[in-house]
């Protein structure tokens, strides 16, 4: 299964380890979590300004304009 993350990115959905709305990064705490994790990882903005959710995954940290509630939904989805 695969997951569309906006614009033109997709991924497996089963390499995705989280998804986190976007605003939790707000907090000084977590923002330094989001910072820790970008000087490891890939970082790959989508969609510009718009950010609802961020999703890790094993090699890179994503933010999309999507909800992770819309991205959940999409995750679920089966191709027929």
């Amino acid at each position: 299964m695969f997951i569309h993350l906006g614009e033109d990115v997709v991924i497996k959905a089963n390499e995705v380890i989280a998804i986190f709305q976007y605003n939790l990064f707000q907090d000084e705490r977590n923002r330094s979590f989001i910072q820790k994790v970008m000087e490891n990882k890939t970082f790959i903005r989508i969609g510009g300004e718009n950010i609802k959710s961020v999703i890790l995954t094993g090699d890179c940290l994503y933010f999309s304009p999507f909800s992770p509630n819309t991205l959940k939904k999409r995750s679920e989805q089966t191709m027929t």
